[in-house]
């Protein structure tokens, strides 16, 4: 019993952690892209570029989900 609670104790802290780290590296990476939109010095194409990249990170992350 002590074991089982261990493990759902473990696997409940590793999806708080796991879902807090995410959403942190979400927000840097939207940052990031507005900044750049923001910033005159950096090329439009490469703006776009950042955007895609985001974009089919998300589809990725998305599929993959859907194979678990």
């Amino acid at each position: 019993m002590a074991k089982e609670l261990k493990e759902g104790l473990f696997s409940a802290t590793k999806k708080f952690t796991d879902a807090f780290f995410d959403g942190l590296k979400k927000n840097a990476t939207n940052s990031a892209i507005k900044a750049a939109k923001k910033n005159k010095k950096v090329p439009p194409k490469v703006v776009q570029k950042m955007s895609q990249i985001e974009k089919a990170s998300k589809e990725l992350e998305k599929m993959l989900k859907d194979l678990e």
